[in-house]
């Protein structure tokens, strides 16, 4: 019995030191290669939410159904279809792995970084999701025309050739237009916007993708309103005209005027509403219309909810536009707003992390003339503050403040920076940080 005793205290002893030694390992190594993914923003709840997973560019060429000659009838499949079942498989494994280590008893820190860094290693392959869009299309537009002359050859039914047609023009003109916008975009748009690269993906394969296939006449289902969140100065704003710039190059969205009373502000919703109906029917556009800070006539005491929620509803059917709204605190927004029939897409933005710091500071600091920048080094110093964090416009304020002074080196912006305090306070940002957690949990 004393033996047995022994053995069963050893086993546990000799399994905490392997989780301990093995902790080590992976925070050593995780630091070193700086592979460690950031915990994902969104969840996939009710189809509400989704996931800032970028595109795990795995190149995929399945065998399209063919010709089925004993029916005459031809059956496609688009590579997109199912190169987002990939995505989506890859996303479910990750939260199903990340769920198990966040309930774990033991070494959960160590357990979800170990996740991440496999989830990092399933997408280390990322690319911009315009171009694998791209890809994906043209090679489905060969396909479509290699079956085209199938069907000639096999004598299929007129109506089914027809229909072949048809979804070759949709294709084409669909990367005809998505070549252009990226052309047109070189300098507005995205890339006008630094970092937040997998929030620019998910907004490209959810949003701005359909949207072109739609203006090709392919008919597709749009969310009727997109939130954006995230503290003060983080740059919500600028994602919805870069955003709008993606769509269209040069175009902003629809400002409505948040200070005035809230009848005021519905009813220029509902005068910009009947504009973008009328936009709609002479170009085939849709119209974005921001409401900044829409917790002001989003919250369940506001008066004009039940308004804000009828507008909401038919914005894709009826009125052909689509709402861009941004929050500081999301937790003051009605759930009823957030229904996934109103709200179809929740995107967070956080202050910037290590690789957004970094890319944020280049963007700004490159300007600066003959100085030789360690960008990562700005990076670590941005976000090891003790005292709060530096939003994007934060960083903004400290290049300019820079342009001001005789920089020579790395270490001169340095100084500049601890010189500066963070424009998000400690208490802020825990606070915040809450506040997501709370809205993700509960929305």
């Amino acid at each position: 019995m004393h033996s047995n005793n022994c053995k069963f205290y050893y086993n546990i002893v000799k399994k905490l030191a392997k989780n301990i030694f093995s902790c080590f390992i992976l925070e050593n190594i995780s630091i070193k290669k700086r592979v460690i993914m950031k915990v994902q923003n969104i969840r996939r709840i009710n189809n509400n939410k989704m996931s800032f997973r970028g595109v795990f560019a795995n190149k995929i060429r399945e065998t399209l159904s063919g010709i089925d000659k004993k029916h005459s009838e031809v059956r496609t499949t688009d590579y997109l279809d199912d190169f987002h079942k990939n995505i989506d498989a890859i996303d479910k494994w990750y939260d199903t792995e990340s769920q198990k280590a966040r309930e774990a008893w033991f070494f959960r820190k160590s357990k979800l970084k170990r996740i991440d860094e496999q989830y990092k290693a399933k997408n280390e392959v990322w690319k911009q999701d315009t171009e694998i869009f791209v890809q994906a299309k043209e090679a489905h537009l060969q396909d479509i025309e290699q079956l085209l002359e199938n069907a000639k050859k096999y004598n299929t039914a007129l109506e089914e050739i027809n229909r072949l047609k048809e979804e070759a023009r949709v294709t084409a003109s669909t990367i005809q237009l998505v070549k252009q916008q990226q052309a047109a975009n070189k300098n507005s748009g995205f890339n006008r916007l630094a970092g937040y690269e997998s929030e620019k993906t998910t907004l490209q394969r959810y949003l701005i993708n359909p949207i072109f296939e739609e203006q090709s006449g392919k008919p597709i289902k749009l969310p009727n309103a997109i939130l954006f969140f995230g503290p003060t100065g983080v740059g919500k704003t600028t994602f919805a005209i870069a955003l709008a710039q993606e769509i269209k190059e040069g175009k902003e969205p629809v400002k409505i005027d948040m200070t005035n009373d809230p009848d005021e502000i519905m009813e220029e919703i509902e005068v910009m509403s009947r504009r973008a109906r009328k936009h709609y029917k002479e170009t085939g556009e849709r119209t974005l219309i921001l409401l900044d800070e829409v917790e002001t006539i989003a919250n369940d005491d506001s008066e004009v909810l039940d308004e804000l929620k009828a507008k909401l509803t038919k914005a894709f059917k009826e009125d052909k536009c689509i709402y861009i709204m941004t929050s500081n605190n999301p937790t003051l927004i009605s759930k009823d707003i957030l229904t996934p029939d109103r709200t179809g897409l929740i995107v967070s933005v956080d202050p910037p992390d290590y690789d957004n710091a970094q890319a944020v500071t280049e963007f700004y600091f490159k300007n600066l003339k003959n100085v030789n920048i360690d960008y990562s080094r700005l990076a670590r110093v941005l976000t090891q503050q003790k005292n709060g964090a530096y939003s994007n416009s934060g960083i903004e304020e400290i290049y300019k403040s820079c342009c001001t002074m005789k920089i020579s080196s790395t270490d001169d912006i340095i100084n500049a920076i601890n010189s500066t305090q963070p424009n998000i306070t400690r208490s802020e940002l825990t606070s915040y940080e809450n506040d997501k957690n709370r809205f993700l949990g509960n929305a």
